[in-house]
């Protein structure tokens, strides 16, 4: 099958995309406005993209009718936000986050979700996830104006915290965490089928 980009519309772009590219992790993004009114929203356009210095990056999509989502909205007015990991067991109150409520609303009690003070940045961190980045806001590119054009969001890490039945001599113990990913639609994956390959060299 042959498939020219410039004859398919968003939506059959979109499904080619995220049907090819999984499964992708999920970046759970806790941001403020100005008011202290707090949006979290799951992303699963997101990756580690530095280490020194230490940057991830995620990308909010415009909604289909061409409006911004709250999370860049609230990203233009306090450029901090924190991170927090996708394990199985939140992986039912990070699926209530992503319901269209109206701005203002926020989906930390809508979800039945907790907080914990940050360090560093005014947003403040989910209690039930095991994992929790700090950031500061980078940089905010946007690629068009259209219905589901992309926005990438790129933040430096400031500040990391782990839940200590999870760290074991500097490293995360990945059976411990139990992530989960986004496949396509409705289908999420675990972590827990692994294999390893040496690398060669």
């Amino acid at each position: 099958m042959e498939l020219a980009i410039a004859d398919l519309d968003a939506t059959a772009i979109y499904k080619l995309m995220v049907g090819s590219i999984q499964p992708r992790p999920i970046a759970w993004v806790c941001t403020r406005n100005h008011q202290g009114v707090l949006n979290l929203a799951p992303f699963s356009f997101f990756t580690l993209v530095s280490v020194n210095p230490p940057i991830v990056a995620f990308a909010p999509l415009r909604k289909p009718d061409g409006s911004e989502k709250d999370t860049v909205l609230n990203l233009q007015e306090c450029p901090e936000f924190t991170l927090n990991i996708v394990s199985h067991r939140v992986v039912e109150a990070m699926n209530k986050t992503s319901a269209p409520l109206a701005r203002g609303d926020s989906e930390v009690g809508f979800a039945g979700l907790s907080t914990t003070p940050s360090l560093a940045v005014l947003p403040p961190r989910i209690a039930q996830a095991q994992i929790h980045f700090e950031c500061r806001l980078r940089d905010l590119q946007r690629f068009g104006d259209e219905p589901m054009a992309g926005r990438l969001v790129l933040g430096d890490i400031i500040q990391v915290h782990v839940a200590d039945e999870l760290y074991d001599q500097g490293r995360i113990r990945t059976e411990k965490l139990d992530a989960v990913g986004r496949m396509a639609g409705n289908t999420y994956s675990t972590t827990r089928d692994t294999f390893d390959i040496d690398r060669p060299g």
